[in-house]
């Protein structure tokens, strides 16, 4: 399908495929012909906002119909969805709202009261609309239709907020093409068609979770979305009931999914794809047992260029540790620390060219300067990871680890700077380190070091921070001490914390020797 806006995907289904089921969720089904009118309607509400092309919409919701029709006005209209994780915090929320300056905040009933204390904290002032039943029947009432020209393919499509070694999250900017060439690349390696039913409980505001949405318009697919996957066995149970045949899912999710498998019928599910780090050995035994008839995707990439390799399921058994080869349109290569071309086998950064690398950082010259370099050919710029990989001589990827402190949490980034600033509020916290330690479920487990004026108990700082940060960001361990260990240039020592949280007395030597942990 020749496109230059993702909008034409879904005007292209409604004609091909009306009746056909585009979505599912835990309330009600649409057809591609359903879902387009009401997204007419709604880029119609956004342009009669005044809303213009290149404007910032902020999208705070749960995974849901809704949702998603929320993500197609804006691209039909030419606006730019921003969605954000829906248990970012008011805080943080109120930060984004200003770096992109949104012109519209859409959020649901649940998250009304958060965006509310954000609007207190903001600098900008972007119109708010709570997503309601009421809210949209109002809409649909009036019968708006939208006039404007489709975006081009070099518009913005997206901003999507990732953490960073800094502590504030990036906007990574994706274009039109990005998007486009993305969802195509994937679809077609994963053979979907219009039979598949793809079961996603990832994150909306996740670009794994979000493409799936984009290669369903693509191919005629229909997604049954899950809120998530905090419900394990009623989310599989659903998964089952639905007849979903393609599981996209994170490593952290196979333990849950090997437990409760001896419950269910999984014969309907022919594809598993995984992504954000190898599968480990035992995650792959895990996943071809539970899902024998499946074909087992392992997949590698990240948000500035969503997928940059698959590996094909026939050499899964072969090349265990790989992520697999270069997807299609898209090229990789190590570099040494000077940007020359490493031989193979050899370990450095990993490079990325194709039409899936992002346009840069919103409003960040200089970490986009920092991550998008010049390429093979005048004007253009290739993406520099940040990740450390080797390359054999077949061309198969081995991803080793991040270059920055960046940690890779349930599938989910996250910056330890960032969970630092929300700790060292808390009165009685002298001083906070987070390290990331590797974890056979959580990817990452994330150790909280603590300096603390008094005594505190791990439940107490859990709760805390429970009101003040996303899920994802909460530490799995919290560990207290009188001071935390500095090096010779007195700061504080992080790789002496990794090793001693490894061990089974992490605080023994440390002053204070107040070990706790959840």
């Amino acid at each position: 399908m020749n496109v230059q806006s993702l909008s034409q995907y879904l005007d292209e289904r409604s004609q091909q495929d009306p009746d056909k089921v585009a979505l599912i969720d835990d309330r009600a089904a649409i057809s591609f012909a359903a879902l387009r009118q009401r997204v007419e309607v709604l880029a119609g509400w956004m342009q009669h906002l005044a809303l213009a092309r290149g404007d910032r919409v902020i999208v705070l919701m749960s995974n849901s119909i809704d949702l998603v029709a929320c993500f197609w006005a804006t691209q039909r209209c030419g606006a730019v969805y921003v969605p954000l994780h829906p248990e970012t915090k008011a805080e943080k929320l109120a930060w984004i709202a200003d770096d992109c300056t949104a012109s519209l905040m859409i959020v649901d009933a649940e998250r009304e009261e958060e965006a509310l204390r954000a609007a207190s904290a903001m600098k900008s002032r972007p119109q708010r609309w709570v997503a309601n039943d009421a809210a949209f029947a109002k809409i649909a009432r009036a019968a708006y239709a939208c006039t404007l020209a489709l975006p081009l393919s070099l518009d913005l499509a997206s901003i999507i907020y990732t953490s960073g070694s800094t502590g504030h999250p990036k906007g990574v900017m994706l274009t039109q093409r990005n998007m486009i060439a993305a969802s195509q690349s994937v679809a077609h390696y994963l053979q979907l068609d219009a039979r598949d039913r793809i079961y996603c409980a990832l994150p909306l505001s996740f670009d794994y979770g979000l493409h799936q949405i984009t290669m369903a318009a693509l191919t005629g697919a229909t997604v049954i979305i899950e809120k998530n996957f905090s419900r394990p066995l009623f989310a599989l149970n659903r998964l089952v009931q639905q007849g979903a045949n393609v599981f996209p899912l994170v490593p952290t999710m196979v333990s849950l999914i090997a437990r409760l498998s001896r419950r269910f019928d999984f014969s309907s599910v022919k594809t598993v794809t995984s992504t954000s780090a190898a599968l480990h050995p035992s995650d792959i035994a895990t996943l071809t047992t539970v899902f024998p008839q499946a074909r087992l995707f392992s997949m590698y990439g990240l948000t500035e260029c969503h997928r940059c390799t698959w590996l094909d399921p026939s050499e899964l058994s072969v090349r265990t540790q790989s992520v697999g080869k270069a997807i299609p349109g898209t090229e990789l290569w190590v570099v040494d620390a000077d940007g020359e071309a490493h031989r193979c086998n050899a370990t450095g950064e990993l490079v990325i060219r194709g039409e899936t690398v992002m346009r840069g950082y919103w409003n960040n010259p200089q970490k986009t300067a920092e991550k998008l370099r010049p390429g093979r050919f005048p004007g253009e710029s290739v993406l520099y990871t940040g990740d450390r990989c080797r390359l054999d001589e077949d061309g198969f990827l081995y991803f080793l680890s991040r270059m920055d402190d960046v940690l890779n949490a349930c599938g989910e980034k996250v910056a330890p700077r960032e969970v630092e600033s929300i700790i060292s509020t808390h009165p009685h916290v002298v001083q906070v380190a987070v390290v990331g330690i590797p974890h056979a479920v959580y990817g990452d487990e994330i150790v909280a070091w603590i300096e603390t004026q008094q005594a505190m108990e791990p439940r107490q700082m859990h709760d805390w921070c429970k009101d003040r940060m996303e899920h994802h960001l909460i530490p799995h361990r919290f560990l207290f001490c009188g001071a935390l260990p500095k090096n010779s240039n007195q700061k504080i020592d992080r790789l002496r914390l990794c090793a001693l949280s490894q061990t089974s007395s992490p605080t023994a030597g440390l002053s204070g020797e107040k070990h706790a942990e959840l």
